[in-house]
């Protein structure tokens, strides 16, 4: 028997904010990032944003995965790459001094549980 509801895709947090909203469950783990052992992995990671940024060159952030449900993304995993991506590109808009109404509709797409 073959099962057509998994399909997936390469998009950008953008992309994924104008198809539905995201909504962040309750759960999760704590922040990879942010543990204090975990320094190789800050710097590798904030070493290939710049990198991106430099170079204007896309990032891929491994998988991010779930399910969507109505007009929801629920991620299964990937949580906290997602948020990362609404902080950039939050703070990236104010840096950039772009009027609220142009970015907030999106960003207020992206909802915790």
């Amino acid at each position: 028997m073959t099962n057509n509801l998994y399909s997936g895709k390469t998009t950008s947090f953008w992309e994924l904010l104008n198809e539905c909203e995201v909504e962040i469950p309750i759960i999760q783990r704590d922040y990879a990032q942010g543990r204090i052992d975990k320094e190789e992995i800050r710097n590798n990671f904030l070493n290939a944003i710049y990198q991106s940024l430099a170079e204007n060159k896309k990032i891929r952030l491994d998988f991010i995965y779930g399910s969507k449900k109505e007009n929801s993304f629920l991620p299964l995993d990937g949580q906290q790459r997602l948020t990362t991506l609404f902080l950039l590109h939050w703070y990236a808009a104010i840096i950039e001094s772009i009027p609220q109404e142009e970015y907030m509709p999106l960003l207020k797409k992206f909802k915790y549980e």
